[in-house]
């Protein structure tokens, strides 16, 4: 946790308080600061160990202390950046938004601070990293499907949208490329499971976005675009 903090602010001093806080939360700790600094030498040791010298990029300031990195050698940070710039690229030039937006993803090996979530600071953290992960990837999904960049994996896109049923763009996202792939009845068998989960677990009516969605699978709408292997004229015919 004291690693993942200060990771999380490079260049930044977290406080002594701060730290305490986050290993101890409210339990009284004797000699809490005699305790933190156990931690610092051990982590020093550990980075040393993995890099001649890296131990002394954990200073020690008057006030805390400070992982002494720049901002692009924390994937965290890089992740957020890559992130932001290919969300910006988007319209203009869809092809590298979509290897910046991928070049993000790939960065993760597994869930955000996996060994680092009992503190409070931490368990946002790593919430709010979770969250913008969903939106890369619906972000890089949308892509794809818009600007032709590459096929989707519709299994893991299935996945991802059934265990998070409260984000409706995931499951849009699965309909169309379903539709896409010229499966309309599973797209729109998509749509009434999804309806069913929104209201039994939470007790609400798809949106308006995914109502639309719907009724333009049930026509085949142009503005979808072609089911592959499918004209428009097969489809009329």
């Amino acid at each position: 946790m004291v690693l993942a903090l200060l990771a999380l602010s490079p260049g930044r001093v977290i406080p002594f308080e701060q730290l305490i806080d986050e290993l101890w939360e409210d339990r009284s700790m004797i000699n809490a600061r005699n305790a933190l600094h156990a931690h610092i030498v051990r982590i020093r040791r550990a980075m040393s160990a993995t890099c001649p010298g890296g131990g002394k990029r954990l200073c020690t300031t008057r006030n805390g202390y400070v992982l002494d990195v720049p901002a692009d050698a924390v994937d965290a940070v890089r992740f957020t950046s890559l992130a932001d710039a290919g969300r910006e690229l988007a319209s203009d030039d869809p092809v590298a938004a979509g290897r910046l937006l991928t070049e993000a993803l790939n960065l993760w090996r597994g869930p955000a601070l996996m060994e680092a979530r009992d503190g409070v600071r931490c368990r946002i953290s790593a919430a709010d990293l979770e969250e913008r992960r969903l939106t890369v990837y619906e972000d890089l999904t949308e892509l794809r499907l818009s600007a032709g960049l590459g096929r989707v994996a519709i299994p893991e896109l299935r996945q991802l949208a059934e265990r998070h049923m409260e984000r409706e763009r995931l499951t849009e996202l699965f309909m169309l490329a379903l539709y896409r792939e010229g499966r309309q009845s599973e797209a729109l068998a998509a749509f009434q499971e999804a309806r069913r989960r929104l209201a039994d677990g939470l007790g609400v009516e798809p949106g308006r976005s995914m109502r639309r969605l719907h009724q333009e699978i049930l026509q085949q709408a142009e503005a979808l675009g072609e089911p592959r292997g499918i004209t428009r004229a097969d489809a009329y015919s």
